[in-house]
């Protein structure tokens, strides 16, 4: 009985053993699987953390890189043609339009406090670029209207100003345009807009209706503003940047440029996209581009050697200037292309002449013409006898330089030869205040820069015209108004170098003409 017993009682206590080993290895089991989805949830945090802390990083470089440089738009957007279309219509060519813009230039603060970035070269930036698509551009509190859908004014000329002075993004620069009139209630930016930027940022300027002008100027170191109707570029009204040429392409900056824009029908073949820039040839470019003007922004920052013959580095030994001089040399004073008389002679000036110095170098000083030597100058202008001039028109004789102040110092603003300007105010025997027909800006000029021949003389004289078309507005658009050969009319202005307002003698119709089609 002993031994059964004890028998018993050993094999109690092996199922005993059997039994607490089967629950502690499940306990081991449960205990490794838990350890084990902690680990998991571990590294999962972990990785989540090292995510954040890198987004955060990123986000923290993107505000310093915005801080310091404000790069320029480097995603191409995806969009359709259908979102295209659903922009708002960019104004090009109505009359009244451009008249409200003038207004809105003539009340406009012209030196308000605009604090740059720093300079980082040419500058692309897409108005849909998703740091200020969605940003409102409305005059009228309209949220739907935004940098996106309506903003290739302050686009481009955030373009041009960052690549010219220093840098301003296209929200900054909506900003300005919203807070100084150049919004429009429902047709985008006004074209005066970019008079003004050009004010404000001291860029020397000028505007033209013809594609060959335009070109000479992207040759001369100039990034243009192009305002183009219904055409390659858009289904409605846009303003694209030409930044230059490269061989018989014109480069171009479309503000609103997006995956596969170029590639539908109506487009394609007539543009190459390579990265952020469209590459146009003049060809396709005169006859699809639907252009209607042009405004011309002088890059001054780079100094173009004026003879290739001769290595000179413009920058070395040259600082700014801003004053007047009177040529003494009794045989005059000849201009150089370059401060030394090692340079080529490219005009001169009369004894008595009175320019102004932009910049010194050498013991020469350079005009709007050249380099002259100092030693043959005199800063006592002295004050001789007023002609009395005012109101008549005058055509400039080359391409000349007018200025914001009086003594011909401050903004320089650039104009072509044969250019019309109307004088307002005889200031002195040498400078007057003038206004520039084509453009209306008032500003002061150098009277030796007029041609010998007057644009005024032929005001209320009666031309014959050829077979040929006059228009209901200034630019040259609206409505138009077929005249045949030999029809006779009577000029009543000149607005600018090309284009003159007109009596029909027949019919008494007022239009204007483009000068080229008189006999």
């Amino acid at each position: 009985m002993n031994k059964e017993r004890k028998k018993l009682i050993v094999l109690e206590g092996i199922i005993l053993i059997l039994i607490l080993f089967v629950i502690l290895s499940q306990c081991n089991l449960q205990g490794g699987q838990k350890n084990q989805n902690n680990i998991t949830e571990n590294n999962i945090q972990n990785v989540e953390n090292a995510n954040g802390e890198d987004l955060a990083n990123d986000s923290a470089n993107t505000v310093n890189d915005e801080i310091i440089s404000n790069k320029s738009s480097t995603e191409i957007p995806i969009l359709t043609e259908e979102d295209e279309q659903t922009v708002e219509v960019q104004e090009t060519e109505a009359e009244g339009f451009e008249e409200q813009g003038i207004i809105a230039y003539n009340g406009a603060e012209k030196t308000p406090n605009v604090q740059l970035g720093e300079y980082s070269g040419l500058t692309y930036y897409s108005q849909i670029d998703k740091r200020w698509k969605n940003k409102m551009y409305s005059s009228v509190g309209n949220t739907a209207q935004t940098i996106g859908t309506s903003g290739c004014g302050p686009t481009a000329a955030a373009m041009v100003v960052s690549s010219i002075k220093g840098n301003i993004t296209p929200d900054q620069m909506a900003d300005l345009y919203m807070k100084y009139g150049y919004r429009s209630a429902n047709q985008g930016t006004y074209w005066s807009a970019f008079k003004w930027t050009a004010d404000v940022f001291d860029i020397g300027y000028s505007e033209y209706y013809k594609l060959d002008d335009a070109i000479a100027k992207l040759k001369d170191n100039h990034y243009i503003i192009a305002s183009c109707n219904q055409g390659l570029f858009t289904y409605g009204g846009h303003f694209v940047v030409l930044v230059g040429l490269e061989g018989n392409y014109i480069k171009i900056y479309d503000s609103y440029l997006y995956n596969g824009k170029y590639d539908v029908a109506s487009r394609r073949g007539k543009a190459i996209v390579k990265g952020n820039t469209t590459y146009v040839s003049l060809q396709d470019f005169r006859q699809y581009a639907n252009y209607k003007k042009f405004f011309c922004f002088k890059n001054d920052r780079t100094n173009v050697n004026e003879n290739n013959n001769h290595s000179y580095n413009a920058n070395v030994g040259i600082s700014k200037a801003n004053y007047q001089v009177k040529i003494i040399a009794n045989g005059g004073l000849n201009i150089r292309a370059g401060a030394s008389t090692s340079y080529p002679r490219v005009g001169g000036y009369a004894k008595g002449t009175i320019v102004t110095i932009l910049a010194e170098s050498n013991g020469f000083g350079k005009t709007d013409r050249g380099w002259i030597s100092l030693n043959y100058t005199s800063t006592n202008i002295g004050n001789s006898s007023v002609v009395g001039t005012s109101g008549q028109t005058k055509k400039l004789a080359r391409a000349s330089i007018l200025y914001s102040n009086s003594n011909l110092t401050g903004y320089r603003y650039n104009y072509k030869t044969n250019t019309t300007v109307t004088i307002l105010e005889n200031v002195s025997a040498n400078v007057d205040k003038v206004r520039v027909n084509v453009t209306g800006r008032v500003a002061y000029i150098n009277t030796n820069n007029y041609s010998s021949v007057s644009g005024s003389s032929n005001v209320g004289t009666v031309k014959i015209i050829k077979n040929c078309v006059l228009y209901s507005n200034s630019n040259l658009t609206g409505y138009r108004y077929q005249y045949k050969d030999n029809t006779s009319v009577v000029v009543l202005q000149h607005v600018n170098s090309y284009v003159d307002k007109v009596r029909v003698r027949m019919t008494g119709r007022v239009a204007y003409i483009n000068v080229g089609n008189y006999k």
